[in-house]
C-alpha cells in the first residue's frame, strides 16, 4: 500500500511561512499562538530552511541571543530536505529515516506546499509504523 499512497494524499496544507529576514520573535510567538513545533522559513517563496523548537533552544536560547534581533536565517536548520507532493509515502518515509527528521516539507514546483511528519505517515500507513518508531530510538 505505501508505494500506491503519495505524499499530498496525507500531507498537511495548513504550514507556517515566515521570510528569512522575519525575526525571531515573530517566529516564536507564531508557533506559540498556533501551537506548532516547527515553522518553514522561505525566499522568493521557495522554502530555504526550518526552524523546529529544538533548534530554538539550541541556536537561540542557550546562545543567550535576543530574539528581537536575531533573523529567522540565523537559527534556521539547512539544507533543507524536501519531497514532491506526487512522490510515494514509502518515498517519503525513506527519506525520512534517512536524515532522522519528524517533519518533511512537501515541494510542488519548487514551492511550499504541505508538510508530512512522521506521526501522518505511521498513523495513515501502519505498515510504515516500525519505520518511524525508528526516529525516535536514542541515538547511540
Amino acid at each position: 500500500m505505501a508505494s500506491k499512497v503519495l505524499v499530498k494524499d496525507l500531507m498537511s496544507t495548513n504550514v507556517n511561512v515566515f521570510e528569512n529576514e522575519s525575526t525571531m520573535d515573530q517566529v516564536v510567538q507564531a508557533m506559540s499562538d498556533c501551537d506548532v513545533d516547527y515553522v518553514i522559513v522561505v525566499q522568493s517563496r521557495k522554502p530555504t530552511g526550518i526552524i523546529t523548537e529544538r533548534d530554538v533552544i539550541v541556536r537561540m536560547l542557550t546562545q543567550g541571543l535576543d530574539p528581537s534581533v536575531v533573523i529567522a536565517r540565523a537559527v534556521y536548520t539547512n539544507p533543507l530536505v524536501t519531497i514532491e507532493e506526487t512522490a510515494t509515502v514509502r518515498e517519503a518515509a525513506d527519506l525520512m529515516k534517512e536524515w532522522k527528521i519528524h517533519h518533511l516539507p512537501v515541494t510542488r514546483e519548487g514551492r511550499i506546499a504541505g508538510m508530512l511528519n512522521y506521526l501522518d505517515i505511521a498513523f495513515n500507513v501502519p505498515e510504515l509504523m516500525p519505520e518511524m518508531k525508528e526516529l525516535y530510538k536514542p541515538s547511540k
